[in-house]
């Protein structure tokens, strides 16, 4: 009897075994799908995040090409702007030469008429008022050139800038 029993016992520590075998077998099979099946999602997950960062690099290479373009409009029409602002002073300091050569021929013209009078005996010529008033208008007028020039530069430069800041603000901008 003890030898039956032992018997049985080994059996059912076999069949025990056995199951414990065939359990860890179907563990195991399951945890292989599982992996597999990460895999692919991992992989699926992968090659949808590379088409997503090559569509946003495309999207922003465009958006750079076009801020580029921006700029570079921006810097021409700069460029235009300047030159169109030195093209007006020079026609305002030639209008400027002018006037001070008007004024040269009517200062001469008065000393001339001023001289004659004294010459003729009617009064002592006195034109230092004149040559103040000359001096006066030829400092007026060269600090007026020098701070329109000044003006024109910073107004220019300060609307380029403005738009270029504008340009990039325009491209931070998502949808």
């Amino acid at each position: 009897m003890l030898a039956l029993l032992k018997s049985r016992a080994w059996q059912l520590l076999a069949l025990v075994l056995a199951a414990l075998l065939l359990w860890q077998s179907v563990g195991h099979l399951l945890a292989l799908r599982a992996a597999d099946k990460a895999r692919a999602d991992l992989a699926t997950e992968r090659a949808a995040a590379a088409a997503a960062a090559a569509e946003t690099s495309e999207r922003y290479r465009k958006l750079e090409g076009t801020y580029r373009e921006n700029l570079d409009t921006i810097a021409r029409e700069s460029d235009q702007a300047q030159a169109r602002a030195t093209a007006d002073a020079n026609a305002a300091r030639a209008a400027a030469g002018r006037l001070r050569g008007d004024l040269a021929d009517y200062i001469t013209a008065n000393r001339a008429a001023a001289n004659a009078r004294a010459a003729a005996g009617q009064c002592a010529p006195d034109t230092s008022a004149l040559d103040l008033f000359a001096e006066l208008q030829r400092r007026a007028d060269e600090r007026a050139g020098a701070l329109a020039r000044i003006a024109d530069d910073a107004r220019s430069r300060g609307a380029s800038c403005e738009r270029g800041y504008n340009v990039a603000r325009a491209l931070t901008k998502f949808d």
